[in-house]
């Protein structure tokens, strides 16, 4: 969008500038607020900022009564490119004043003509049949106070105790999620701006590092959920408390998937997927206000990514389609202001749109010929290792990006190249070919389970994608192992349970509370090692849990499961591992039967479906 030759002339030509408030652009111009524009800049700072379209008009002050401007060719330009449609006809003065809102409209569609405030995320009828027209459309404050429902003045919490979960947020928890930044997210600002935000920050850090005060935290957070949708109240803010809350959830709390989609609706409100790739320059803007535009365009990223994540992990659609500010997140990623926290996201929107359109191609209803089927998957396997390669080097090293990176990467592998084996029964496979799906969906998820084992010390504050991910991993090896041939069994099983047992007590050596997802975790995979152990104990060498020695042997004497890490300290979870207590027979298992995979998952405490542990 380009704004017309005399706003900007009129703003920083030689000839007699006009001050600002008279030659202010439409958007502030109805909320009378100061409009200012930086030298060269095409757009007003606050259209910048709310990605509002910025459209500048010649001033009305100084006609005589009952006259209208002439506008000279270019004069009234909209950065659209269409038409001023105010001078079709002459009108009254008190008409030219009342009717300025349906001039300035552009358009002759219902967000054009109708109430501004109402199209912008404030829908509803009394908006839309409002007669003031001069409100403030934005809900911008005049002035920044403690709201009332700050969780320091209702003393929920001490204000000395809330500043350091607030750093413990900040330093430990954001990094795994890439959602604030950390020099404008201060505490201040943070308490300032959203009650709703500020607690569930509050209430995310307690739950880890002081869980005496989550109940009331998490409840207070969860009754400004309420009073937000309530009141259909909508900001960067309000989004970016949703998805914290869903973060680190409740072990019953089924609500990410709507909670997500709520988020999603509000940033479209918002105008989010209208955002769009521009010259990224400063333009004298002031830190703070650039900070501010990065701030909402880093939310609509982790939302895109978020949206693309619940997707592959429920297989339910996803609501935001890739755009041209998207596919620019690389060049977004490499402003002078960005973090390591944002180099992260980028890595995770990189990898979405790397294949999007993947997953498509290699459902099992499209037929491929399996040639042809094998260099699509070899190109994919290609990339999705340069991508790892590339994101690798430019994450920070020391932290939990390092793990992420690879653990999402593998994951995402593992989902790919699992596609093609949805219509099989892994049947014996003689050509190399033939066994590439099978050999590396097997890899990728063997890998997540020996990531899980290396990086143990980043997993009581991972976020619950993560033990998704995971319990994904273990059960598709262990679907592998119930429905591969005896020939492949025999070379893999015991490097598959030794792997699935080597996570598990990694999840036991965090110490986590009754309750948490790292002790849930520990207790699904130990489940899952028990459920596979028991119908196979007659056909393959079984699985004896010997509690002397926490091993698990073979009659052979053979170890199977060594203990790999956890020196000095077992679990209750695996003392009463008991696995060869039954004898049934092995179940005739085909890998694309979406019933017993459900039937696996949900055995070993999980349900597939909402994504969460049973408590």
């Amino acid at each position: 969008m380009m704004a017309s030759s005399n706003a900007i002339e009129g703003r920083h030509g030689d000839a007699s500038p006009p001050k600002a408030s008279i030659n202010a652009c439409l958007p502030c111009r109805k909320v009378k607020m100061k409009c200012v524009i930086a030298t060269h800049a095409m757009e007003c700072n606050r259209c910048v900022r709310k990605s509002l379209d910025c459209t500048f008009r010649e001033h009305r002050r100084g006609r005589k009564p009952g006259t209208r401007l002439s506008h000279k060719s270019g004069s009234s330009i909209s950065r659209k490119g269409r038409g001023d449609m105010s001078t079709a006809a002459r009108s009254s003065p008190r008409r030219d004043r009342v009717s300025d809102f349906w001039a300035d409209s552009e358009g002759l569609q219902p967000d054009s003509l109708l109430s501004h405030q109402a199209m912008r995320g404030k829908f509803s009828l009394q908006n839309i049949l409002s007669t003031d027209h001069g409100g403030n459309i934005d809900g911008v404050a005049t002035s920044r106070s403690v709201p009332p429902d700050d969780p320091i003045l209702l003393g929920l919490i001490n204000q000395q105790v809330a500043m350091g979960l607030f750093e413990y947020f900040m330093e430990k928890l954001n990094p795994y999620i890439s959602q604030l930044d950390p020099l404008l997210h201060t505490f201040p600002y943070a308490r300032e701006k959203s009650s709703f935000l500020f607690t569930t920050i509050l209430s995310a850090a307690s739950k880890y590092f002081r869980s005496e005060l989550y109940p009331v935290l998490h409840d207070h957070a969860e009754k400004l959920y309420a009073e937000c949708f309530r009141r259909g109240e909508k900001s960067t803010e309000i989004v970016q408390a949703i998805m914290i809350l869903t973060y680190w959830k409740e072990p019953n709390d089924t609500r990410a998937w709507t909670s997500i989609g709520l988020a999603i609706r509000i940033g479209m409100d918002l105008g989010w997927h209208k955002l769009r790739k521009s010259a990224r320059d400063h333009g004298g803007l002031p830190d703070p206000e650039w900070r501010e535009i990065r701030n909402v365009e880093r939310t609509f990223l982790v939302l895109f990514v978020y949206d693309r994540s619940l997707t592959l992990q429920t297989g339910k659609p996803w609501m935001i389609e890739r755009n041209e500010f998207i596919e620019s997140v690389e060049s977004w990623g490499e402003e002078s202001m960005a973090n390591s926290n944002d180099h992260l996201l980028c890595s995770f929107v990189a990898l979405r749109l790397l294949t999007g359109d993947a997953f498509d191609l290699l459902t099992p209803h499209r037929k491929s010929p399996l040639p042809r089927l094998n260099r699509l998957l070899t190109i994919l396997q290609n990339r999705i290792e340069g991508w790892r390669k590339k994101w690798l080097g430019a994450v920070g090293p020391g932290n939990c990006h390092v793990f992420l990176v690879q653990f999402y990467g593998a994951h995402l592998q593992l989902q790919l190249f699992s596609l093609p084996l949805q219509d099989t029964n892994i049947p014996d496979m003689d050509g190399v070919g033939d066994i590439m799906p099978f050999w590396v969906s097997y890899q990728n998820s063997m890998a997540m389970l020996e990531l899980v084992t290396k990086y143990f010390h980043f997993l009581y504050l991972a976020q619950d994608s993560v033990h998704v991910m995971t319990a994904y991993a273990a059960i598709f090896l262990i679907k592998i192992l119930l429905s591969a041939p005896s020939t492949i069994v025999r070379e893999i099983e015991t490097p598959t349970i030794q792997a699935i047992s080597d996570a598990t007590k990694a999840f036991v050596s965090q110490c986590a509370p009754p309750g948490s997802s790292c002790t849930l975790q520990a207790r699904f995979l130990e489940k899952a090692l028990r459920d596979y152990s028991s119908p196979r104990n007659h056909q393959s060498r079984p699985l004896v849990y010997n509690e002397t020695d926490n091993q698990c042997h073979g009659k052979d004497g053979q170890v199977s499961v060594p203990d790999s890490r956890v020196e000095g300290r077992e679990s209750s979870i695996l003392s009463g591992l008991d696995l060869c207590d039954q004898t049934q027979d092995v179940p005739d298992l085909l890998f694309g039967d979406d019933g017993s995979w459900a039937d696996l998952f949900a055995s070993t405490g999980f349900n597939i479906q909402e994504g969460v542990f049973f408590s």
